[in-house]
């Protein structure tokens, strides 16, 4: 039977209130891992702004674990490199609501060769490519419980309780966490780089490094039921743990190889350039026609990819899965819409356009979800660039034809930069 080795009365946890209250761990303590698997026992009360579970390193280059904005979303971030000046080192897992409120939840981020990796109750929710670990982050590194280093005034501190948290100096395997999650260690393990189980009443490291933690604010440790007891017990390792939840992948462009990311941007601004240029290609010729004065929609208000109701200091703007979803959705219907309108008169002479423009936009539906902000943004102006140069060997139709597509193109670019420049803002 899996079970922890302290009875409900002798447990200690750390309990945060959300305000002010953290853990201050000595500077600098891991920043020789290559590998690493962070392990811990939460329990959120509530989901405050971005509250973190822990945070190592500094403002915007970091490693930490969080709750999404206020949602019961899950965050894996890993910043090797000064994130707010590169977009594209904004390398990231999310597993959508994954927590709920006061039940424990054990945990583990998993970094290194092989890629960034997350575990909830012992199984693989979420992987990203990045390689990525302690070691390069290459700033004096500030080690954090509850609390986030950037001080984002829309970021919020923790408010729950935590338990067992583990640093180790290797990556962890789904059986290991599996196996050892409901076990309270020694703190004398092979590859523990550091332990707080709290169990002394304080903050201290109880591995052979014996760091001390320091309790911030109301910050305290209490007696409380063992998360592990508050969990399930079995003798079956493969019952020990929930269903495995689906496994969603990271945003961004986390489920594709590296090498092949600058070749996905650059096919799916191409496969949008495509259709921009199939849509103002139907106008033009219902125009010489004479027939019917159809003209292309206005790009849709809501592709500025603005998130609706949602305040927007509580919004990443470069993580959110629903935002893409969003955007494609304004995409696939300003599309359907420009085709019906060009094609309702002259739909038998223009079928076989109108069947290839769907076939296009239902691989982009595919595949645009992956592509973040900076890559669309770097797309688009690549595109536009050759088309200007094209523009200048071109005559009659063509020529027309590729001022209507700049002139769109102009104008997403333009509504992208200042969702970046909002976004800029906000972090």
């Amino acid at each position: 039977m899996l079970s922890s080795n302290l009875s409900a009365a002798q447990n200690k946890v750390l309990e945060l209130d959300g305000f002010g209250s953290y853990v201050e761990l000595p500077p600098d303590i891991f920043t020789n891992l290559t590998e690493a698997t962070v392990e811990v026992w939460a329990k959120w009360d509530s989901f405050r702004a971005y509250s973190r579970i822990f945070e190592f390193g500094a403002a915007w280059q970091s490693m930490n674990l969080f709750n999404h904005d206020k949602t019961p979303d899950l965050r894996f971030n890993l910043y090797p490199q000064n994130a707010k000046l590169d977009r594209s080192l904004m390398h990231h897992i999310r597993v959508n609501g994954l927590l709920t409120a006061n039940e424990w939840i054990h945990l583990a981020a998993v970094s290194g060769p092989g890629g960034m990796k997350l575990y909830a109750n012992g199984a693989l929710v979420g992987e990203h490519t990045n390689t990525a670990s302690f070691a390069d982050i290459k700033v004096s590194q500030t080690n954090v419980f509850g609390r986030g280093l950037t001080r984002n005034p829309g970021d919020q501190d923790f408010r729950g309780q935590m338990d067992e948290i583990r640093v180790w100096n290797h990556r962890r395997s789904e059986a290991q966490i599996r196996e050892n999650m409901h076990k309270r260690l020694t703190g004398k393990e092979e590859g523990l780089a550091g332990l707080w189980n709290f169990d002394d009443g304080t903050a201290n490291d109880a591995a052979p490094q014996a760091y001390r933690g320091k309790l911030v604010g109301n910050a305290r440790v209490v007696t409380a039921d063992s998360p592990a007891d508050a969990q399930w017990v079995a003798s079956d390792p493969l019952k020990a743990a929930p269903p495995r939840p689906p496994a969603l992948p990271a945003t961004g462009l986390a489920n594709v190889p590296a090498n092949n990311q600058n070749a996905a941007a650059w096919w799916i601004a191409g496969a949008l350039t495509l259709i921009v240029a199939l849509l103002t290609w139907l106008v033009l010729m219902l125009r010489r026609s004479g027939v019917g004065e159809s003209k292309l929609l206005p790009w849709p208000a809501s592709a500025l990819l603005t998130e609706g109701s949602t305040a927007p200091a509580a919004v990443d703007l470069v993580a959110s899965q629903e935002l893409k979803e969003r955007a494609l959705a304004d995409l696939t219907e300003f599309a359907k819409q420009s085709l019906v309108q060009g094609l309702y008169s002259q739909r038998n002479a223009l079928l076989e356009t109108q069947q290839k423009a769907q076939r296009e936009l239902a691989e982009l539906e595919a595949r645009v979800v992956a592509l973040q902000l900076p890559d669309r943004i770097q797309a688009y102006e690549k595109r536009i660039a050759d088309l200007e140069k094209e523009l200048e060997t071109r005559s009659g139709e063509v020529q027309e034809l590729t001022s209507a597509t700049l002139l769109l193109l102009r104008r997403k670019l333009e509504e992208e930069k200042q969702l970046e420049r909002k976004s800029s803002r906000l972090n």
